[in-house]
């Protein structure tokens, strides 16, 4: 039975139907194995489930763990759009290449650091890696689809590339959790060695033909701009919905390690809750174009704008610092899985909607740009919630992001429900 597709309105039709020979077409069609495996490898970050608890080892609190992500963004706001636009204009693979070759030196120089400075230029070339990376991948699939003249609005593809990323990191993370058996520094010099990966993997990809950028850089900047924000309404808000529970769900990770900390679960098991967070998006990612089909995209929009709600204002509400129960405590932890289930939707129906309607050439430029305003949202808010964290800490601040979701959902998701249409078309 065919999985149906959106029903967002049509975006652009038409796709390059391959003329080259049987050898050609078979390579294309092997990027979709290499961009898989590439994010698996991309994702299977030993370090992730104690990152946290490894900077605080260096005396580090949340309000520098928060200002050096809030650096991080910053430099992926930078970057982001120039990186994407250096995609759509040299190539996906070009640009995977490099995200690889910074990838790695992040990592490397994660393991040696010792101080808050030193995490400053970790930051500093993740962002360099993942700027080139965001983006560039999904393009990829997309021009592959195009180039092999298959259906660019069937987002399946996106939900098998959500489901092993999060297979990476859902595997990385035990081993990681039994790494620190060894010491909380143990996960991180391993990392070092395995995050060079990407780098070769990237490298065996096949760039498919596609439509390529012709006009000036100011005119192609300006085209994304009038596409994105002018031409249809329901994009506009499709792209905000991107970005809002983007914000929400970046937010709300960098929240987790601290909070389960404080209520004293031991470390050695942050690696298997962090791999049950990350298999729940993969699978959620994997089933949402599935489920969609089944109940409408305006019951998974609705319940996207639902769950952050719920997320942070049931951790705040059975959090009762060192005194929390174990059974509150596995309350708090079943709260964190409504984030994942609002990411594996997220990525999946909602990002599909932006790819399947923005022009092929502009396409990993506006990836990027959603991304960019994720990251715009955690630097101006993210220092401000681990200084809330330290200061006031864990339930007043959850339950202010849970208001501030209200607002999201009221403002960003239900005006996008309203503009879907009544019927398929």
């Amino acid at each position: 039975m065919e999985t149906p597709s959106h029903e967002f309105p049509d975006g652009e039709k038409g796709s390059l139907k391959p003329s080259s020979s049987p050898e050609q077409v078979a390579l294309w069609r092997r990027n979709y194995k290499k961009v898989l495996c590439l994010n698996f490898f991309w994702m299977f970050l030993l370090v992730m489930p104690v990152v946290v608890p490894f900077m605080e080892s260096y005396g580090l609190g949340m309000t520098e763990i928060y200002q050096l992500q809030a650096i991080f963004a910053i430099s992926v706001v930078l970057l982001e759009v120039p990186s994407g636009y250096l995609a759509d204009l040299f190539g996906r693979k070009a640009s995977l290449v490099v995200a690889g070759f910074f990838h790695g030196s992040a990592f490397t120089v994660l393991a040696q650091s010792e101080n808050f400075w030193g995490f400053v230029i970790f930051e500093l070339l993740a962002a360099l890696g993942n700027s080139f990376y965001s983006g560039s991948d999904v393009a990829l699939l997309y021009d592959t689809r195009e180039a092999l003249g298959e259906s660019s609005e069937d987002s399946r593809i996106l939900g098998k590339k959500l489901m092993w990323s999060q297979v990476g990191e859902t595997v990385a993370a035990p081993i990681g959790g039994l790494l620190v058996l060894g010491g909380v520094l143990w996960p991180a010099q391993v990392n070092a060695w395995v995050a060079w990966i990407p780098m070769i993997v990237a490298m065996s990809l096949v760039e498919p033909p596609r439509r390529k950028l012709e006009h000036r850089h100011r005119e192609n900047l300006s085209r994304l701009f009038h596409v994105i924000f002018r031409t249809d309404p329901l994009l506009r808000w499709t792209f905000f919905s991107l970005v809002a529970y983007g914000l929400t769900t970046l937010m709300a990770v960098w929240a987790f390690q601290g909070y389960w900390r404080s209520m004293e679960v031991p470390l050695v098991w942050f690696g298997m809750i962090w791999a049950l967070y990350n298999l729940t998006v993969g699978m959620v990612g994997r089933g949402a174009t599935r489920l969609e089909g089944k109940v409408g995209p305006r019951a998974i929009l609705i319940l996207i704008g639902i769950l952050p709600v719920v997320g942070y204002g049931g951790m705040g509400l059975v959090y009762s610092g060192p005194d929390t129960s174990a059974v509150l405590i596995i309350c708090g932890i079943a709260m964190g899985l409504c984030f994942s289930i609002s990411r594996g939707l997220t990525q999946v129906v909602t990002k599909g909607a932006l790819n399947s309607r923005v022009p092929a050439e502009l396409r990993a430029t506006a990836n990027s740009l959603s991304s960019l305003g994720v990251r715009i949202g955690f630097a101006l808010f993210g220092p401000l919630l681990g200084w809330s964290f330290d200061e006031n800490g864990y339930p007043p601040s959850l339950l202010i992001s849970s208001s501030v979701c209200v607002l999201f959902a009221v403002f960003i998701q239900f005006p996008l429900v309203k503009k879907l249409p009544q019927k398929r078309e």
